[in-house]
């Protein structure tokens, strides 16, 4: 076995009037909601995860990287050419709107097929994504390099969530998402990749849903082109370019619509064949469609390190400063605070033994506004996963979630939330081809303003199947 698959931890740091965080599913492969997408790692949301894929961002074809005997065959787990996958799940939480009064509990059963294609075949997804709806160019963390050694690579994937509630049936909803990457390596060490991703999803309910807000439905694209230069075995240039659109149905959510444009240099020393070093330039242009009061450029700069020392190691960090200016500061609008401060980008993981792991995500920037009381929100989060394999069927996981958002108000009473979350979580093997889960996850956000307070239990059960 290769790889192991991590606990699902995919950050979603959107906390917010209408919603944001996202429940983080351990291990899951499909999450429903990915306007949080969670941030970083879930996170990244913080989103939607498709079946043959973690949500943490570790990739497999099945949560235990089943080996399967066929490796030619079109279905083959080892490397096909096709793969569809199906994940069946029920939840009960005691907390449908996630408020403080008036809770509301429903039972949640979701659907979700799901198809992905590559060539040459793989089981495992080359790329990892995790769209975020607040964070400055649609992603929480750093997009992970694609490290296949193939001439090209060509890749897609299509998913969808039906979601059904017993509470009401009005909520009933089907959410999607569409990606694909091609990546092609030339041998003069230049590499040219293009990947896209639409997501129509859905806001976690939070307490304005309750107000009136009854669909938080949204349509969101991110599109990246990278050109990627291994000058010499030391040094090495990457430039990209990536486009990021947010459309909500709603009248009231469309202060968020928006279009992000991205300019990103990167320069590497590699310092060993495990080890780089590197310094970021990032340019973000942020229009609005119609709460052009809050168009803005930034600039980020950063330092960082890439080291991958063993096959139990891997961290990719970086520290810089981030500046955001408001392009209508003088113009007859209420003057919006121009930003600067730290911004921290840490994805780390680490296998203890074969049978144990952890993982760990760190992130600190200042995110585009969900609140139209605020002009952006400043975020520093954490999420940590443990995972234990008991048995070659059986394994135990464990992931825990922290976000403090602490909002610039444009009005005189402060706010800054709080959030964690704690789910623990049961795996069972059956087949190379089936898979159980069982989980339950606490919720608990305290804000200076009362109102966004709650607490929320959720217990989930799930069966997941694979080709």
């Amino acid at each position: 076995m290769k790889s192991q698959i991590w606990t699902g931890i995919v950050l979603l740091c959107s906390l917010s009037m209408v919603g944001n965080v996202q429940a983080i599913q351990i291990d899951k492969l499909i999450i429903v909601g990915a306007s949080n997408t969670q941030p970083p790692t879930e996170a990244a949301a913080a989103g939607d995860v498709p079946m043959g894929r973690s949500a943490d961002g570790q990739v497999s074809l099945l949560p235990e990287d089943a080996e399967m005997t066929d490796e030619g065959s079109l279905f083959g787990g080892q490397g096909g050419y096709f793969h569809a996958n199906l994940n069946v799940q029920g939840e009960y939480t005691d907390n449908l709107y996630n408020v403080d009064t008036d809770e509301t509990s429903t039972f949640i059963t979701t659907l979700s097929p799901a198809i992905w294609l590559s060539l040459p075949r793989k089981k495992d997804i080359p790329v990892i994504m995790a769209p975020n709806n607040t964070s400055p160019g649609g992603m929480a963390l750093q997009l992970k390099d694609y490290e296949g050694t193939d001439r090209y690579q060509a890749y897609a994937l299509g998913g969808l969530d039906f979601v059904f509630y017993s509470e009401d049936d009005d909520l009933n909803t089907i959410n999607g998402l569409v990606e694909g990457l091609f990546r092609y390596n030339m041998r003069g060490g230049l590499s040219l990749q293009i990947v896209d991703r639409y997501t129509r999803d859905q806001e976690k309910y939070d307490v304005e849903s309750v107000i009136g807000v009854t669909e938080d439905e949204f349509d969101s694209n991110i599109a990246l082109a990278t050109a990627d230069w291994n000058i010499t075995e030391k040094l090495r240039v990457k430039f990209e370019y990536s486009n990021f659109w947010l459309d909500y149905d709603e009248d009231f959510n469309s202060f968020q619509d928006r279009a992000d444009n991205v300019f990103d240099l990167y320069g590497y020393f590699n310092y060993s064949v495990k080890t780089a070093f590197f310094l970021e330039g990032k340019i973000v242009d942020v229009q609005y469609d119609s709460a052009t009061e809050n168009d803005n450029s930034q600039t980020f700069i950063y330092g960082g390190i890439k080291w991958d020392t063993t096959e139990k190691v891997s961290l990719l960090a970086k520290a810089g400063w981030q500046n955001k200016e408001f392009d209508n500061n003088e113009s007859g609008f209420d003057r919006r605070s121009d930003y600067d401060g730290l911004t921290i980008d840490v994805q780390a993981s680490y296998k203890f033994t074969e049978k144990t792991s952890l993982a760990l995500d760190l992130y600190r920037v200042n995110e585009e506004t969900d609140s139209v009381l605020a002009s952006d929100r400043t975020v520093l989060g954490a999420t940590l996963g443990y995972k234990q394999k008991f048995t070659e069927k059986v394994h135990g996981l464990l992931a825990f979630n922290y976000e403090d958002a602490e909002y610039t108000q444009l009005v005189e009473e402060d706010r800054d939330d709080t959030y964690f979350s704690v789910q623990p979580a049961a795996q069972y093997l059956f087949r190379e081809w089936l898979m159980g889960e069982i989980s339950y996850q606490f919720e608990n956000r305290d804000s200076t303003d009362d109102l966004f307070d709650y607490q929320t239990n959720t217990v989930f059960a799930n069966l997941k199947f694979a080709l």
